[in-house]
């Protein structure tokens, strides 16, 4: 007797389709992160740049005060006052403003120092402006240094003296400068600056 046993029909294999990932969710999921990588970095450049270009600034600006400061204290202190680069430069003389709008005036002041000696024109302080950059002697104008950095072009540099007369009440000196601040060729900053100092002695005959 034959015994029968029932036929076992295969199933058919039922195959993930959601198993990994395929090529093209490979290649979107990888353009978007480079994209996004190149967003974040150049975002980063841009902050760089700009910290670097106001540290420039602020360096440039600090220079520029530091040299105001010193002109100013310098010709507190200092006598017989001459404005403009013609003349005597041992002796005092003004330099009036012409027009409300600050005409006149120059860009050249000598004056005796502190200590030195107003009968020798070889121990003056000079001030001037040549090629946008405010320059100081301190031996009568044989030699000159800047006094502003690089990065500052000073356009416009103006003196403006009043009561030199010897025997006078103290002299006073309003110093306008104008000019401007760059960080970089896309980065600048122009500033206008005056200030209007009191010589502290006045001219005595000597």
């Amino acid at each position: 007797m034959k015994i029968k046993f029932p036929s076992i029909q295969k199933q058919p294999m039922i195959r993930n389709s959601r198993a990994g990932f395929t090529l093209i969710e490979m290649i979107v999921s990888t353009s978007i992160f480079i994209i996004a990588m190149v967003i974040i970095i150049g975002a980063l450049i841009s902050l760089e740049n700009a910290s670097r270009k106001a540290r420039a600034i602020r360096v440039a600006t600090d220079n520029l005060s530091a040299a105001i400061d010193s002109m100013s204290r310098n010709i507190r202190m200092g006598t017989y006052i001459h404005c403009g680069a013609g003349g005597v430069l041992t002796l005092p003389q003004d330099c009036a403003m012409t027009d409300s709008l600050g005409a006149g005036g120059d860009t050249f002041l000598a004056f005796e120092s502190q200590m030195g000696n107003p009968l020798l024109a070889s121990d003056q302080y000079v001030y001037r402006l040549t090629g946008g950059h405010i320059e100081r002697s301190t031996d009568g104008g044989v030699t000159y240094l800047n006094l502003t950095a690089p990065e500052i072009n000073i356009t416009d540099l103006r003196f403006y003296v009043t009561g030199t007369e010897t025997n006078n009440n103290q002299p006073y000196v309003t110093m306008l400068v104008r000019g401007v601040v760059s960080a970089g060729t896309k980065s600048s900053t122009e500033f206008d600056i005056q200030t209007t100092i009191g010589v502290r002695t006045p001219n005595f005959s000597l």
